[in-house]
Parts: structure tokens; sequence; C-alpha cells
């Protein structure tokens, strides 16, 4: 193991966090008389527009600012989806092809200079707006990320957007956008109507997603780029607004003061009851009056700004795991004392080593393919990169997925003497012939140049050479949307906690720009996803999916990593916070105890 990856010891810990504690005030310390949450992203956010925001960080701050028909239960222990924006949750017809959906009568859009005919207060929010926000969807210069939701799925809309695609002009082309979709219509200004092409299980799974967040074509006129992106000028109905994004370095939201009347969950389960999470139940809702995150790309600055009490919440770096976790998964007296609390998320996120299948030489070569997958010791990229807190990827569903095949087995797990004649047998003994490889990261932070580092000497020992490239992450995003990378370092958190949610990264018609990044295009993998996409869980859909990873593991467009398991720590102060990938319009729930943190700053003075 290198220096770079080795742990401080825990004395030595220890004396830093004492150091700490006592240090002078944090910057924070001033009360300004706002109730305000400090976090931390480790890159910039790549945009605000719902219709292109794919990636964690844009995720982490539009659900704040946009709001969706339906949301997650806050304190369910299952994925339990519940009305929002909507005023109930679908109707459905006896074919389950036509689906109705009522609006609540309270919702209005955030007061903007943009909404000229009211003097820049937001005005009522109506069925119109999610019919103009999802036609966004299928306009070809906006690319969008979330076109794949609707694709294929909607009456009407893959003809809409081929019109658009051969709209010779602007002029046209907003001609034939101003035309109606037989598929998505407005009633009236309460009510929906949708029409698909087939069943849909998953679509309010999918009106969760922030895509489907109603967006003003006001904003949109008034704001938009060229391609008609609304990079940074939000305008939603959620509890917060922008205030200020300082590229690269701060997100600053504050509350929405026209948000409606919203209220705390006051029913949970067992398990938040007892962790105190329904003391606020029936209180107005959101807590917060700001939310400040900084861009902080190094993991140990935000680990420290942690510890002097800067920030609210942290993730644990790899290399102070054993500091401040004891036995897997209890906190560090030192931090247990000071009332800092540990959070695991056993989630849905999965890591993997993806590779374009558009590229010439590992597009073409599935020798090659098995070859890489061979060569990867997964129990030592788990230990050195999460500290244990991943588990080897099997099958393509993470544990907790329903019809996830039984029993299952990686094909291609470390073996080099397999790798090595699978690597001659690929046409390049002992790599002789193969030119580099180029290896893109999806970040250039320390754990990134670490990891390019480890799948360098991984593959090394079979004769292939690597050439890592580090990225911003908003760059590797654009490279993966242009189908712009070779052997890429990939991964995933799920949209929502279904089968069909993680095959459709397979899913031949889903290649770039769309979420099939690996550009795999599989008759047979095509066939079964377009069967298993419409049935209902059960046996018949398990079949199909044990058929879907026999063909992933086979032909490896991914060599499949881990399962990940988040642990997050929160200070004493914050409260109401839950650790989720599938919740992400959390911060109107969480309230800082003002008085618990004015005494922890007390003490450091």
């Amino acid at each position: 193991m290198s220096t770079s990856i080795q742990t401080i010891r825990k004395a030595g810990f220890s004396l830093l966090l004492g150091a700490l504690l006592l240090a002078g005030c944090s910057r924070h310390a001033r009360d300004d008389g706002k109730m305000t949450f400090h976090g931390a992203y480790q890159d910039d956010v790549k945009t605000l527009d719902p219709a292109n925001a794919y990636d964690v960080i844009s995720l982490d701050v539009v659900p704040q600012i946009y709001e969706t028909l339906y949301q997650y239960s806050y304190l369910s222990e299952t994925y339990r989806v519940e009305p929002l924006l909507a005023a109930d949750m679908p109707k459905y017809s006896a074919d389950r092809l036509t689906v109705t959906i009522h609006l609540r009568q309270d919702v209005r859009f955030q007061d903007d200079a943009c909404f000229k005919a009211s003097l820049g207060h937001g005005r009522a929010l109506t069925a119109h707006d999610f019919v103009y926000a999802w036609k966004r969807l299928a306009l070809p210069r906006l690319q969008s990320t979330g076109w794949w939701i609707f694709d294929g799925k909607i009456a009407g809309i893959n003809a809409f957007h081929d019109k658009l695609v051969a709209a010779p002009t602007r002029i046209a082309s907003k001609e034939v956008f101003d035309s109606p979709v037989e598929g998505i219509r407005a009633l009236d200004d309460s009510t929906l109507q949708i029409k698909l092409t087939k069943p849909y299980p998953q679509l309010p799974f999918v009106l969760s997603m922030s895509f489907t967040a109603p967006v003003p074509h006001e904003a949109v006129e008034a704001y938009a780029d060229a391609d008609g992106n609304l990079l940074d000028h939000p305008v939603g109905t959620g509890p917060f607004l922008l205030k200020k994004w300082d590229r690269n370095r701060l997100v600053v939201l504050e509350r929405n003061p026209a948000f409606r009347e919203m209220f705390y969950p006051s029913e949970g389960s067992a398990e938040y009851r007892k962790l105190g999470m329904l003391a606020d139940a029936g209180k107005k809702l959101p807590f917060l009056d700001r939310v400040e995150m900084q861009i902080i790309k190094e993991a140990q600055p935000a680990w420290l700004n942690f510890l002097k009490g800067e920030l609210d919440t942290a993730a644990i770096p790899k290399d102070n795991f054993s500091q401040a976790i004891t036995q897997g998964t209890n906190l560090q007296p030192e931090l247990a004392a000071k009332g800092i609390r540990l959070s695991i998320d056993t989630g849905t996120t999965f890591y993997y080593l993806g590779m374009n299948m558009k590229d010439r030489l590992l597009g073409s070569n599935e020798l090659l393919r098995q070859a890489i997958a061979s060569a990867v010791d997964r129990d030592k990229w788990i230990e050195l990169f999460t500290n244990g807190r991943g588990k080897k990827q099997v099958t393509a569903l993470p544990p907790g997925i329903q019809d996830r095949p039984a029993n299952p087995r990686l094909k291609y797990d470390l073996d080099l003497a397999r790798a090595k004649s699978l690597l001659a047998k690929a046409g390049f003994p002992e790599g002789a012939g193969l030119p580099p490889i180029n290896f893109d990261l999806r970040g250039a932070d320390t754990i990134s140049r670490q990891m390019g580092d480890f799948f360098t000497q991984q593959l090394a020992r079979i004769g292939i050479k690597l050439n890592v490239i580090a990225n911003t992450f908003p760059a590797f995003l654009e490279k993966m949307k242009k189908a712009n990378l070779q052997l890429y370092y990939g991964g995933w958190v799920t949209d929502y906690p279904d089968a069909e949610n993680v095959f459709q990264l397979l899913y031949g018609p889903n290649e770039s720009p769309g979420p099939n990044e690996a550009n795999f295009n599989s008759k047979d993998m095509n066939s079964l996803y377009e069967k298993m996409a419409v049935l209902e869980p059960g046996p018949a859909r398990a079949a199909l999916v044990s058929r879907m990873d026999e063909i992933l593991q086979e032909q490896v467009p991914w060599a499949l990593g881990y399962y990940h398991s988040t642990y997050r720590l929160s200070q004493p102060w914050l409260l109401n916070f839950r650790q989720s990938e599938i919740i992400q319009n959390r911060f109107k729930y969480y309230r800082v105890d003002r008085e618990t943190k004015r005494r922890y700053q007390e003490t450091r003075r």
C-alpha cells in the first residue's frame, strides 16, 4: 500500500481533533439571526435546468427549487411515493394506458421578474406548465438527459420529437413545439391527462424525478441560452430559491418567501420515531432560512472544516475512516462525546468500470473486455477506497430490489491466469500490440488520482497500459454525453428502486447522450428489456431479469465493481437529518438548533 493511501494513527487523530475543537472561532461563528445549513460539494453544479440535471451534485440543488408531482415519504422505511404537487395519486383507466392526475390548487411559482404580467409576482401553477416542461424534454437542441423517461412511452411524443428534429428553422421549430402532443394534455388548469403507448409501472417513480418538474415558459423565454437551457436562473415552486452561484466556490439558497403552507410529516416508521425525528411533526416547512454549499474539491479540507464545526454534515474520507469509526458501524468516542451522529444508508449506488461500445478497440473485442474484468481485485478496490463500506457487485441489481437474481455470481471475477489467457485470445499476448487505453476518472481530486494509480497497477499485471485522464465532474459528464470515453470509472445512483431503472442503462436506444453511456446495443438485451419494463414484479419478470444479467456478464460492457454504503456524519445541532440516495428534496426538513450551535461556539472562544 502506498503512503498516499495509508491512514494516520489514532493517537495523532485524537490530538488533531482536540486542537481543532479548541481552535478560534470558525468563520460561521457569528449568529446572523438566520437558520442556516452549511454543507459542501466535491465539485461544481453542472446545471440548474431540470431537463438536464442528472448528476449527483445538480440533483442536490434542483429539487430544493423545483418540485414534482410526487415525492418519497421522508420518514418511511420503504420508498413510498406520496403526492407533492399532485392532489392525489394517479388514476388509471382499465387498460392502464390513460392516467389522470389532479393538481393542488395552492401552488405558485416563486416571485421573479420574468412574470411581467403580474409585475414580478409568481403566478399560479397550472397543468399547462407540466405540458410545456415535458415537451421541452423532446427538444433536440436541448439534448435533455431526461428524454429517456418518456421516449417511446407517451402517445405522440416520438412523432413530436421527430418533427422538431426535421424543422428547418427556429421559427418552424417553435411552430412544432406549440402544437399539441396526443399523450400529454391539460384537460383544464388543474387536471393532467397522460396517454401511454404501453403499461408503465414505474410512472409514479418517474413523476417524482426532477426531469418532470414544471418550468414556466416565462423563465425560459427570459433566461435560457441559445439552446434553450435554463442553466443558472431557476424559477420553481419549491421552498428555496437561488440566491447566489459563485462558480467553483459557493452555492447559496434562500427560503422562498412566497412558498405555500407545507408541514413536517406526522407519521413515520418506528425507527425514525425512536431517533426523535417526529418531534417537529405538524410544524410548518421549511425550517431553514438559508443553505450555503461550499465547493471543496479535496476530501481533507472538507473533513477538517466539519471537525471545526464549519460544516453541518460530512462524508468520512477513506484515509480517516478508522479514526472516525470503530467496529464497522460505531463512532469513535472522541466524536460521540461531542454529540456527532452517524447515519448509514445501504442504498442503491454502485460503481463499475465502463467500456464504450462505440470505441473501435474495446467495442469490437469482447475477449479484451473479459480480460479487463478478470484482472481487477474487487476486494482490494473495496478495502482501499471504501474502508469496507462496499460489497462486491455480483449482479447489476443492488440488494433489496425486487426480482434480483437468486444466488447471483460474478462470472469474470479476479483470475489473473484467465485474464492473461483472454488477453492472448483477444490478440494481445502479454499486452503486445495493444495501445495504451484511455481511462477517464470522474474527478481530479486526490482520491481520483489514487484510483487512477490503482487501476493502472491492476491492469499492468496482465500487460495492459492505461493513460489516466483526470476530469472535473462536469467535464466528465460532457465527455460521457458525447460518447468521448473509452474506459472509464462509472457509477450509478439509482433513480428509483426498480430493475427497469438499472437495465435502462444498457438499453440500446438510450445510448449517449442518454443514460446508456456504455453505448451497449444488444438485440437480445433490448428485446428482454422491452418485455421486462412493462411487467409488474413477479416470477415472469424475474426470469427476464436473470437472462439480462447473464448477457451483461458475458458481453461485459461493464466490469462490475461494488455496491456502496454511505456513511455520513452530522453535527449535534442539525435535526431531522436523514441520509438517503433516493430522497433528494431533503433540505426543507432540516432544522438547525441554534442554541446548541451557539453553546458549541462559546466553548471555542
